[in-house]
């Protein structure tokens, strides 16, 4: 089933509002360091949002479905920036 474009908009702008709140917090989300340095990981939901946080920015590096294994895509270097 296809979701409408207005429940797209809602959950882009839901996600947006939880990641502008890491640009205040950048080291608010818990350290996932076993799959790739410096990275950090924001819960929304069913999904994961994965980052990495600079002096002056925060870098969405991966955002997946909860159901997906995280540490199969490391191993295949899918968290490189």
């Amino acid at each position: 089933m296809e979701a409408s474009e207005a429940t797209a908009s809602r959950f882009i702008g839901a996600i947006k509002a939880d990641f502008d709140l890491l640009l205040t917090f950048p080291l608010s989300g818990p350290s996932r360091e076993r799959l790739a340095p410096n990275l950090r990981v924001k819960l929304h939901g069913d999904y994961a949002a994965y980052y990495t946080p600079t002096p002056r920015e925060v870098i969405i590096v991966r955002v997946l479905h909860g159901a997906r294994d995280a540490t199969a895509i490391a191993d295949r270097g899918g968290f490189s920036e």
